[in-house]
């Protein structure tokens, strides 16, 4: 029987997880260098209850349009958090596109 791996099980941190403690998300654009702090509860009432690793894939910049993030967890003192500004959700705003398609004609 093969012996269990001496290594520690690493606990993944899911968004929901980093709220219960008080954590915030902050995420860089590679790009342009802007540097943001979120809630982890307003990030999984718009990408569900994942990993905090996984945001970049559902974020994009809104100066650059880019996709290329560093994304970070952090749990700041009270003195830190003084002076971080914080992105909060205030509502979510669904876009409707037209979309057209030609037939061709009947001969």
């Amino acid at each position: 029987m093969p012996e269990p791996s001496s290594r520690t099980r690493r606990v993944v941190q899911t968004l929901n997880r980093a709220h219960e403690i008080g954590q915030l998300i902050r995420v860089r654009c590679i790009n342009c260098n802007v540097t943001r702090h979120y809630l982890p509860g307003d990030l999984a009432k718009l990408m569900g209850d994942i990993p905090f690793w996984d945001v970049e894939r559902h974020m994009r910049c809104e100066r650059c349009r880019r996709r290329e993030f560093d994304v970070d967890i952090l749990l700041p003192s009270a003195a830190q958090r003084v002076n971080i500004q914080i992105r909060r959700l205030v509502g979510v705003r669904i876009v409707r596109r037209v979309m057209w398609k030609d037939d061709a004609p009947n001969d």
